[in-house]
C-alpha cells in the first residue's frame, strides 16, 4: 500500500510540474516573438538604409541615335562605368541607345536645350544650329590628310578654340570630341573619277558647308532624315549617301547601296556635349567627377571606333559590298574653292588656315 501511495504522489507532482512547465514556455514564445519582430525591424531598416547609400545622388539622361554595338555606345558605357567609378557610385548615366528620345540629332540637341536630355553625341552642323556657326568648320569634307592630323586638329588649339565657343553660347558644354570613322560614298553604282558624280542625287547632312562643297563636285545634294536613309536607297529616292564604314556595316547600308567608293572624304568629328543648364547645376566636386569620366570616355570610345572601321571594310566586302579606289586628287582639286568659301561664310577662315597648317 505504502509503495502504491509513493507512485500516486510522484504522478501528482509529475502532473503538477507539467502543468507550470507549459506556462513558462508560452510565455518564452511570446517574448521570442517580438524580439523576432524587432530583429526584422532593424534589418529593414539596414537594408532601406543600404539602398538609399546605393542610390545615386544625380542621374544623367543620355542618348544618342546609333546602336547598341556602336562606338556611341561603346562612349556613354565608358562614361557611366568612369562616373560611377570616381563619383563612388553618387552619379550615373542612363543610356538610351537607338534614337529612343530622339530619331534625329537635330531633335536631341532641340530636347538638350529644353532640359529633357542631358547629354548626348552630335554632329557639327547640328551644333551649329545653337547659335556656334564656327562648329561647322568640322564638317567641311576633305579637310584632313588623316586620322594623326585630325587628332592634333581636335586636340590642340583649334579644337580648343571651338570648345570654347560652344561653352559660350550658353545652351551646350562640350566634354570633348568623338571619332566617327572615315566617311566613304555608298550607292546604287560606284564612282571612279569626278565625272561620276555628275548629277548624282546624294543624301548628305543638313549643313549648307557640306551641300557646297558636294555640289561642287557636281552633285544633287539632298537631305533625308537617317532612319529613312536605307529605305531611300531602296526605292530609287536617293543615288547614293555618304557615312563612315562602320556605320554603313551596322546599319547594313550596303545592302540597299552596294557600291563603296572609298572616297575618305571625312574623317568625322562628333561633339560630347552636356546641356550647360545641366552642367552648371552640378556642385564643384560633381563637374570635376563629369570631367573626368568624360576624358575617360573620349579616349575609349576613339579606341573602340578605330577597331569597328578597321574590321568593317573586310566585313562589307564578305556580305556582299563591292568596294573600289577613288582619284582622290580630282576630288580635291574641284572642291578646294567652295572648301575655302565655306569656312570664310562661317567666320572660321583663320581656324580653316591653322588646321592646313597643321598637315605640313
Amino acid at each position: 500500500m505504502k509503495k502504491m501511495f509513493y507512485v500516486m504522489c510522484a504522478a501528482g507532482l509529475a502532473a503538477s510540474l507539467a502543468g507550470c512547465t507549459k506556462i513558462d514556455t508560452s510565455a518564452t514564445t511570446t517574448t521570442s516573438a517580438a524580439s523576432a519582430d524587432a530583429v526584422a525591424k532593424e534589418d529593414n531598416k539596414s537594408e532601406e538604409k543600404a539602398e538609399a547609400a546605393a542610390k545615386p545622388e544625380v542621374k544623367l539622361i543620355g542618348a544618342h541615335v546609333n546602336t547598341v554595338d556602336s562606338s556611341y555606345q561603346a562612349g556613354f558605357d565608358a562614361m557611366k562605368e568612369k562616373l560611377e567609378e570616381v563619383s563612388g557610385g553618387k552619379m550615373t548615366v542612363e543610356i538610351h541607345p537607338n534614337g529612343e528620345l530622339g530619331g534625329n540629332e537635330a531633335e536631341l540637341v532641340e530636347k538638350m536645350a529644353t532640359g529633357t536630355v542631358d547629354m548626348i553625341v552630335a554632329s557639327p552642323n547640328f551644333v551649329a544650329t545653337t547659335g556656334v556657326p564656327e562648329a561647322d568648320l568640322f564638317s567641311i569634307p576633305f579637310l584632313y590628310t588623316g586620322l594623326d592630323h585630325w587628332t592634333a586638329v581636335v586636340d590642340g588649339e583649334v579644337g580648343q578654340a571651338i570648345e570654347d565657343k560652344i561653352n559660350a553660347g550658353g545652351v551646350l558644354h562640350s566634354l570633348g570630341y568623338w571619332s566617327c570613322g572615315t566617311r566613304e560614298y555608298f550607292g546604287v553604282k560606284p564612282v571612279n573619277t569626278v565625272e561620276d558624280f555628275k548629277n548624282v542625287k546624294i543624301r548628305v547632312q543638313d549643313s549648307d558647308v557640306v551641300r557646297s562643297v558636294w555640289s561642287a563636285l557636281g552633285t544633287n545634294p539632298t537631305t533625308l532624315a537617317y532612319n529613312e536613309l536605307y529605305s531611300g536607297l531602296q526605292n530609287h529616292v536617293i543615288d547614293a549617301a555618304e557615312n563612315d564604314l562602320g556605320n554603313i556595316l551596322l546599319q547594313k547600308f550596303y545592302e540597299a547601296g552596294p557600291y563603296v567608293s572609298l572616297t575618305d572624304h571625312d574623317i568625322a568629328t562628333r561633339m560630347f556635349l552636356i546641356g550647360t543648364q545641366k552642367y552648371n547645376s552640378l556642385t564643384d566636386e560633381q563637374k570635376q567627377w563629369v570631367d573626368e569620366a568624360a576624358e575617360y570616355a573620349c579616349k575609349e570610345q576613339r579606341t573602340f571606333d578605330k577597331e569597328l572601321n578597321d574590321q568593317a571594310l573586310e566585313t562589307i566586302k564578305e556580305n556582299g559590298g563591292i568596294v573600289n579606289e577613288v582619284d582622290k586628287g580630282g576630288l580635291l582639286a574641284a572642291c578646294a574653292d567652295a572648301k575655302d568659301a565655306a569656312a570664310e561664310k562661317i567666320g572660321a577662315a583663320d581656324l580653316y588656315n591653322k588646321i592646313n597648317e597643321a598637315a605640313k
